[in-house]
């Protein structure tokens, strides 16, 4: 009882250990309670064997395995454990386990690197074991952020957008406007920026984007610009658009963000990128079965170009032809956009308003049927709306849609006489 996990440092020394060993598998394993405070020594030769790097937690404890082998990390992570760490799905439990106790845990995770560390590499090395630990030490992890090298700053840079906040903004512009930084931190800068979402970081990302090289780093970045809509930027954006090959994979983060930037010059460079510049209902629904709908730079396309309705509380939407499921069918595509500045769970129920021929018709259906309700800032999604059971005539017929206060561009429809 009460023994400090090997090659760390805490004042909490409530731990249990176990030595184990089986013919030539040994292993040592430490129990924890799962607000367990330490820092990690620096080890030059320290193998980083799983992606967990030996830490885990489980209903009621956490637990550091010390071992070499992989299959006896393996096993124990099949105890029903999983990684804490606040960049690999751990933010959430961190949240729920620290709570309003976030400044005394900063606080005490302080003391540890003042108390433990006299150098950089130190204190590089407690900051990302904290992050693999699940503890969110904001000042550790902010100094880290900005000054720290390697792996380090990387783990960093990726937590402050769990953590967000003006501290977090600031840290990361500078970090990702410093052309001596990494392009792989550059690329965790961007997307922590794109997941804060503050218009302030726009003139950052804007600088970084005219010298990052690196196509991941340059898609993030765009991805960042597009989400904050910085209109400064979109000539730059359509500048390297233009001096990539139309098949270049970051092709597609260009043109999505243009079309958030709204940028009308954009048109004629991404229709060259277009293999079906024309999009139809059907169109649309196929291609979001096998990809997300909004990379598509035909997508890109029909935003910038296609006749919407009106925007209301964040959401426009558009009416498409759709050849039906069925010969005898009738129906139409809703395209929805999320226009405003923040997700929204608008595709669950209770689905929206048809209007036929003048006659209002309320949908009870939802928008989407598997189980996904968000649309995240500038997505889209399309939705089949069945018609037969409203036009029953043939001739031409007008068609529109409305979801909360949003309505559709009216749709004129012509049906064959012999309908049935």
């Amino acid at each position: 009882m009460n023994k400090t996990p090997d090659d760390w440092y805490t004042l909490d020394n409530r731990a249990f250990e176990i030595d184990g060993k089986n013919d030539e598998h040994v292993f040592h394993i430490w129990f924890l309670p799962k607000d367990w405070l330490g820092i990690r020594q620096i080890r030059a030769t320290r193998l980083r064997l799983v992606y967990w790097e030996g830490v885990l937690m489980g209903r009621d404890f956490k637990a550091i395995t010390n071992t070499d082998e992989i299959p006896v990390q393996q096993a124990i992570q099949q105890l029903d454990m999983f990684t804490p760490s606040l960049v690999n799905s751990g933010w959430h439990e961190a949240q729920i386990l620290f709570g309003d106790r976030m400044n005394e845990i900063d606080s005490r995770a302080q003391s540890l690197l003042n108390h433990f560390c006299s150098d950089r590499p130190c204190k590089d090395e407690a900051a990302y074991s904290l992050i693999v630990l699940g503890v969110p030490a904001r000042s550790v992890t902010l100094d880290c952020a900005e000054h720290a090298t390697a792996n380090a700053q990387g783990f960093c840079v990726s937590s402050l957008g769990y953590f967000g906040g003006q501290d977090s903004v600031q840290v990361l512009s500078r970090v990702i406007s410093n052309q001596l930084t990494p392009p792989q931190v550059q690329k965790y800068a961007a997307m922590s920026l794109n997941s804060i979402a503050d218009a302030s970081s726009g003139p950052a990302l804007l600088k970084a984007l005219n010298f990052i090289s690196w196509p991941e780093a340059a898609e993030q970045t765009v991805e960042a610009l597009g989400r904050i809509r910085y209109e400064p930027a979109a000539p730059a954006i359509l500048s390297r658009m233009q001096k990539e090959a139309p098949e270049a994979p970051q092709q597609a983060y260009y043109a999505r963000a243009l079309a958030s930037l709204h940028y009308q010059p954009a048109v004629p460079t991404i229709e060259k990128l277009c293999k079906n510049p024309i999009v139809d209902g059907d169109w649309s629904l196929e291609k979001q079965q096998g990809q997300y709908l909004g990379s598509a730079p035909e997508i890109a396309l029909m935003r910038l170009t296609a006749p919407w309705g009106r925007p209301s509380n964040g959401v426009r939407l558009l009416l498409l032809p759709s050849k039906g499921a069925a010969p005898d069918q009738i129906r139409v595509v809703a395209v929805i956009e999320n226009v405003g500045d923040r997700d929204t769970d608008i595709l669950g129920p209770p689905g929206g308003d048809l209007i036929v021929d003048g006659t209002r018709y309320q949908r009870k259906d939802p928008v989407i049927m598997d189980g996904i309700i968000t649309l995240r800032v500038n997505d889209v999604a399309a939705h089949a709306i069945d018609l037969s059971g409203l036009i029953t005539s043939g001739g031409m017929h007008h068609v529109e849609y409305q979801l909360g206060t949003a309505k559709s561009n009216q749709l004129t429809l012509r049906v064959p006489t012999v309908f049935k």
